[in-house]
């Protein structure tokens, strides 16, 4: 179930591209609210975005996805410190048991965490 559409929600549901990998806005985000989603709606991907849990040469990471517009293509301190706070090990104690959320690593995405246990 979606969560409530606000007054002037805007969908973004008509944008396409040829690229399957390429990321885009999703039709749930709303520019004024953020997301639209109720939390027990959110998949796990999409409720720690902009991360993404990746694998970089045989490693698994946490990278930024460079095209979030609230965020940028640079991690701050901020971001560092809750990944590095907790958060990094939840998406890594994730995907052991959903393995299908880690993605392949793509060049321009900083890492963040390097998972070495």
């Amino acid at each position: 179930m979606v969560g409530k559409f606000r007054d002037g929600q805007i969908i973004l549901g008509g944008y396409r591209t040829d690229d399957p990998e390429e990321e885009v806005p999703c039709t749930f985000l709303d520019p004024e609210c953020g997301c639209i989603l109720k939390p027990e709606d959110k998949p796990f991907d999409c409720s720690i975005w902009p991360l993404r849990i990746m694998n970089k040469d045989g490693k698994l990471v946490i990278a930024l996805t460079p095209t979030c517009p609230s965020i940028g293509a640079t991690p701050d301190k901020a971001l560092v410190d809750l990944v590095l706070g907790g958060l990094g090990e939840t998406i890594f104690e994730y995907a052991k048991t959903h393995p299908y959320i880690v993605k392949e690593y793509r060049e321009g995405f900083p890492v963040v965490f390097i998972y070495s246990h």
